[in-house]
């Protein structure tokens, strides 16, 4: 995990998978996608596209749209492209991540989100299905995560104020993941919940 904000990630390739990558990278890095032409989602991702023809661009015209960037991402249907590509953007000092499947220095997860955490799943390039299907099942059986991350962390604080051993803490935050009920309580609200946690654990 990386703050990429005011980064600069180049995406190779306007198809598809070249707007899968681009929605994941735009939120907070200054994306730019080059390609001949784009595919119908890039209207609703914000990122510069740049029209051209890699193809018939020598080294050095590739060089200048990828210098200064700190990720390049190739997403072409053309493997020997991709890897020139790649290759060019090493010797700028850029990250390479191959969306087609080719070696590149960087992995790009699967990821769950919400406002308060971030998980990330990777099966290392071996299998984007699995990564996927690991990231629905946290999604759809985990789960107000959110609800729960603010109630540790409110609860946490307020321990702090009561308990002065650490391992004791350690054994109520721990007692409340692990009980249905206060998992049940977090629609409630995290004050109610707290205190519903207060009562049943100090």
């Amino acid at each position: 995990m990386m703050d990429l904000r005011g980064a600069r990630v180049v995406i190779v390739g306007g198809g598809a998978v070249g707007a899968r990558k681009a929605r994941y990278f735009a939120h907070e890095a200054h994306v730019v996608v080059l390609s001949r032409s784009f595919h119908p989602d890039f209207e609703e991702i914000t990122a510069e596209t740049v029209t051209c023809d890699l193809s018939e661009m020598d080294d050095d015209e590739i060089l200048s749209y990828l210098t200064g960037s700190f990720l390049v991402i190739t997403a072409m249907d053309r493997a020997d492209l991709n890897q020139r590509i790649g290759l060019l953007a090493r010797r700028c000092g850029a990250h390479v991540n191959d969306a087609v499947g080719e070696d590149g220095d960087v992995i790009i997860p699967s990821v769950v989100q919400g406002d308060t955490y971030c998980i990330g799943i990777s099966t290392f390039g071996r299998s984007p299905a699995m990564a996927r299907h690991l990231r629905i099942c946290i999604e759809e059986h985990c789960g107000d995560i959110d609800g729960m991350v603010r109630l540790q962390e409110a609860l946490r604080e307020d321990l702090k104020q009561r308990i002065t051993d650490q391992r004791v803490r350690s054994h109520i935050l721990n007692a409340v993941l692990d009980d249905s009920a206060m998992w049940d309580a977090l629609p409630e609200g995290t004050d109610q919940a707290k205190e519903q946690a207060l009562r049943k654990y100090v």
